[in-house]
């Protein structure tokens, strides 16, 4: 590596930082002004919020660059090219033949490994933290929360909620089961007042890996003989031993005591609308094709998979795009070129948002609707990086 190339990697690593610390340092002390009564909700005591605030900031790092790292290395770049041409760099390195290409390689090589970061971070980090990426500004993590789906499992039961409790692991109120008329020749509800999960490796519980209900009324009635047999999915439970204690008072709930087995889970229930931004690519694959998985959400995960295998490539492209425009406009003052390269930026990511919508729409399907945006831009990308002469 030569010195010219360690003073652009520096160069860009510095207008990197700079950029990174400036937008988002910005917008944590706007939306922690904006949320401060959130916090204090939560929290007992000055110390007690500055540490909820520091890590729920903390831990959205790795979401702020997950969003903003492909337009702040594009703006490094080009802070990095522009200072480079006010120092008059470039016009000595030109006239030692060096050519323009040349001289923006670590400029180019810096922003793929800025890409490499981003997946890594999307494939690791986020994963890891998905639950608390997306905790509101008061939650502490153990109030309860409104369940938002009506899932379906693999026998195509339907469960639905309306409250459940995290630290048990329950639904508290509302649980109904919907059981097809495959499974007893007839549609039947099962309504509970509270469902805990048990899952698969429970260390007590004779039943497991599905819900156990309490309170629980069958509409209509099952034969007895139904909810006995071994491999039934829905069965009546004579002796709750062994089984976690119920979450509310247990001489409240009248009605049966019934265990449906099934493979959707607690998490599943819970779980945002928007659960796969924070999926694994092996996650969005498996909810591809859980039967659990709505139809507008499958619709969705396939455009994300799309749109997360080509992240890297439209980062490339958006700067290919912009560095052409700064460099083509030497000697013009720096903000003019950052504003044409924003410019530039604006209408990049409009029209991906809009292939977005088109694509959740129905109007296009989610593999166009994820590559259209690099077919349209990645010929004009080429176009102006042949326009570079020099």
């Amino acid at each position: 590596m030569r010195i010219l190339d360690r003073q652009r990697f520096w160069a860009f690593f510095k207008a990197y930082v700079t950029c990174y610390v400036s937008f988002v340092g910005l917008w944590i002390v706007l939306d922690a002004f904006s949320n401060v009564d959130e916090f204090t909700k939560r929290t007992v005591g000055f110390g007690q919020l500055m540490s909820a605030m520091g890590r729920y900031y903390l831990v959205r790092q790795a979401e702020y660059f997950d969003k903003l790292g492909g337009v702040i290395s594009m703006m490094a770049a080009i802070f990095t090219v522009t200072w480079m041409q006010r120092a008059n760099e470039q016009l000595a390195m030109l006239a030692a033949g060096v050519s323009t290409h040349r001289i923006i390689r670590p400029v180019i090589i810096s922003s793929i490994i800025v890409s490499f970061f981003s997946i890594a971070n999307q494939e690791f980090i986020i994963p890891r933290y998905a639950e608390e990426l997306q905790k509101s500004h008061a939650d502490d993590g153990t109030s309860a929360v409104i369940v938002q789906t009506t899932p379906y499992d693999s026998r195509l039961l339907m469960f639905s909620g309306r409250k459940a409790d995290r630290a048990h692991r329950t639904i508290l109120e509302r649980f109904n089961v919907t059981v097809p008329i495959q499974v007893f020749g007839a549609t039947r509800e099962i309504e509970g007042d509270e469902a805990t999960y048990i899952p698969q490796d429970h260390p007590t519980a004779p039943l497991r890996g599905g819900w156990l209900v309490r309170g629980a009324k069958i509409s209509p009635p099952v034969p007895e003989e139904e909810l006995t047999r071994p491999d039934s999915i829905v069965v009546k439970v004579a002796d709750p031993k062994g089984f976690p204690p119920p979450v509310g008072d247990a001489a409240t709930h009248s009605g049966d005591l019934v265990f449906v087995h099934t493979s959707l889970s607690f998490d599943v229930m819970i779980r945002k609308s928007s659960w796969y931004q924070y999926g694994t690519m092996y996650e969005l694959v498996n909810g591809l094709v859980d039967p659990s998985t709505d139809r507008h959400d499958r619709v969705s995960i396939e455009g994300t998979i799309h749109a997360r295998a080509l992240r890297p490539f439209l980062a490339l492209t958006l700067m290919f795009m912009s560095l052409p425009l700064v460099l083509g406009g030497y000697g013009r003052n720096m903000f003019i070129n950052l504003g044409f390269a924003l410019g530039n930026s604006a209408v990049f990511y409009g029209a991906g948002i809009v292939c977005q919508y088109l694509g959740g729409d129905g109007v296009l399907s989610p593999a166009l609707a994820a590559w259209m945006p690099l077919f349209i831009f990645g010929m004009l990308a080429t176009y102006r990086w042949g326009q570079i002469r020099t």
